[in-house]
Formats: structure tokens, sequence, C-alpha cells
């Protein structure tokens, strides 16, 4: 067993690349009010962008699913689909999890299959469009990921 662990975590440069081209999707997609953050691998925010007239609940939503997408290592719409498939009902361990937000729009990034982060978008028609915003950002860095 180690005693001293290494992790790697994803840079202020490489994630403000990653929330700029995932406003950017969801302004070419037509949403004009959005919120993106994108958090290091232990869900600390390292940027977080707005539109113009994003109200200040897209930022926080966006914030709660990347932190969210981080905590679990998992797509939040994998959480919030596991939650559909029990009819609705959240698990009682998750419910008063702070900051935890069980809505599809976050995912975790990863560089050689290691969590090194995770983005967050919100404000699209229904939360897969979120998750291709997501995607979308995760794509303009992917080439630094591996």
């Amino acid at each position: 067993m180690a005693e001293v662990l290494t992790h790697r975590t994803i840079g202020v440069d490489l994630a403000l690349k990653a929330a700029t081209a995932a406003l950017e999707a969801r302004r070419v997609r037509g949403y004009p009010r959005t919120g993106v953050a994108v958090t290091n691998r232990y869900g600390q925010i390292m940027v977080l962008l707005r539109s113009d007239d994003a109200g200040p609940h897209l930022l926080d939503s966006a914030r709660r699913k990347a932190y969210t997408a981080a905590s679990m290592n998992a797509r939040t719409s994998k959480a919030s689909k596991a939650i559909d498939e029990r009819s609705g009902e959240p698990d009682p361990h998750l419910v008063y999890l702070d900051e935890v937000l069980i809505v599809g729009g976050g995912v975790p990034i990863h560089a050689n299959g290691e969590l090194i982060g995770a983005i967050g978008c919100a404000g699209a028609p229904g939360s897969i469009h979120d998750e291709e915003c997501a995607d979308a950002g995760i794509a303009a860095i992917a080439a630094a990921l591996k």
C-alpha cells in the first residue's frame, strides 16, 4: 500500500478551453441562457461561465452537475436514469447529500482512464442537450487527454 499518492487533475487552461467550447456549442444550438462549470477531480470549481442573460440558478445547476459527475465519476444522466427506473424514487442515501444534483448534464473528464475533472452544463431545453454540450466541451480538449 502506497503511503504517498499521486493524482492528476485538470488545469485551469484546459478547463477554460472545455468550458468555452461547451458554451459555444450551446450558442450554436440556439440555447441563449446557459451556464457551464468545470471542476477538478475533487469537484472543486476551476471555471464557471455563463451566457449574458443566464440566471444565477443556471450557474448553480451547472456547478452542482459537475460536482456530482466528479464525485460519482459517472455521468449524471446515468444516475438520473437509475432513479427513473426505480419509479422516480431516489436512493435514500442520495437525497440528503449536499451539492449533489442528479440531473443529466454532468460528465466526468478522463485522461488515460483516470478521472481528472468534470464538466456540467445547464440551460438547454432538456438535460440530454446539456449533456451534448458537455460532451462538446470534452471533445474540444480530447487531444490533450491522451
